[in-house]
C-alpha cells in the first residue's frame, strides 16, 4: 500500500494546487520547452520546438496518443487475456482501465484551465495520461515471470512517458495534469491489487494444472 499512499499523497497535492488556480514555475517551464508550437499564451512566449531529437519523435509521439489508439490497445490486451484463458486477469485489467471514467467528472469539478483554455474544456486530471498509466500498470500486475515483467515495465514506461509529452506538446494540458494522471491511475491500480490480489492469484495456480492429468493415489 505504500506506493497506493504515494501516489494518493501526490495526486491531492497536485489538485490542491489546481484548485489554488495559476501553474508553478516547473509547470510553466516544462510546458514552455516540450511545447511544439510557435506563440503567445497566458505563461509567455514559447520559441517552438528546437530540441531536434523531439521534433523529430513528436509526429510519432501523436501516433501513440491518439484518441482510437489507447482503447484499442485496451481491447487487444484483454482480448488476449481472454483467449488464453486468464478471464480473471482480463477482469482486473478493466477494473485497472475503468479509472479513467472518474477523468471526466474530476474535470468538471476542478474546472482547471488548459494552457490555452478552452470553453468547457478543463484539463486537470489528463485523462490520456490516466489511461496510458492504468494500461502500464495493469499489464505489469499481470505479467509473472521476471525477464517479461521486466519487458513489461520498459514498454509500459515508453507508452507513459510518450502520452505524457504527446499531450503537452500538443498544447492541451500542463505537465501537472499528466503527472497528476499519472498518480490517480497508479493509486487505483495498487489498491486494487491490494484488495484483489489474492483473487486474482488464485487463478495462477489452476491455470498452470490445465490439460495436466491427476496423479493416480496408490493403494
Amino acid at each position: 500500500m505504500a506506493v497506493a499512499t504515494a501516489a494518493l499523497v501526490a495526486f491531492a497535492l497536485l489538485t490542491a494546487k489546481a484548485i489554488a488556480g495559476g501553474a508553478s514555475a516547473w509547470d510553466r517551464a516544462l510546458f514552455r520547452y516540450l511545447y511544439s508550437g510557435d506563440s503567445n499564451w497566458i505563461g509567455g512566449r514559447t520559441p517552438g520546438q528546437s530540441d531536434r531529437v523531439l521534433n523529430a519523435a513528436e509526429p510519432l509521439f501523436h501516433r501513440l496518443a491518439d484518441t482510437r489508439v489507447l482503447p484499442l490497445l485496451v481491447v487487444g490486451i484483454v482480448v488476449t487475456l481472454l483467449v488464453t484463458r486468464r478471464p480473471r486477469g482480463a477482469g482486473f485489467f478493466t477494473a485497472a482501465v475503468a479509472i479513467t471514467a472518474l477523468v471526466p467528472g474530476l474535470k468538471r469539478l476542478i474546472e482547471r484551465p488548459s494552457p490555452f483554455p478552452l470553453p468547457h474544456d478543463p484539463s486537470f486530471p489528463s485523462g490520456h495520461a490516466t489511461l496510458s498509466m492504468a494500461i502500464a500498470a495493469g499489464v505489469f500486475v499481470l505479467v509473472r515471470s521476471g525477464p517479461q515483467r521486466l519487458l513489461a515495465a520498459a514498454l509500459g514506461a515508453v507508452l507513459v512517458l510518450v502520452v505524457g509529452v504527446a499531450v503537452i506538446a500538443d498544447g492541451g494540458h500542463w505537465p501537472s495534469d499528466v503527472l497528476a494522471g499519472w498518480c490517480l491511475a497508479l493509486a487505483w491500480v495498487a489498491v486494487l491489487y491490494a484488495v484483489a490480489g489474492r483473487w486474482l492469484e488464485g487463478s495462477a495456480g489452476r491455470e498452470d494444472r490445465v490439460g495436466v492429468p491427476h496423479s493416480h493415489v496408490p493403494v
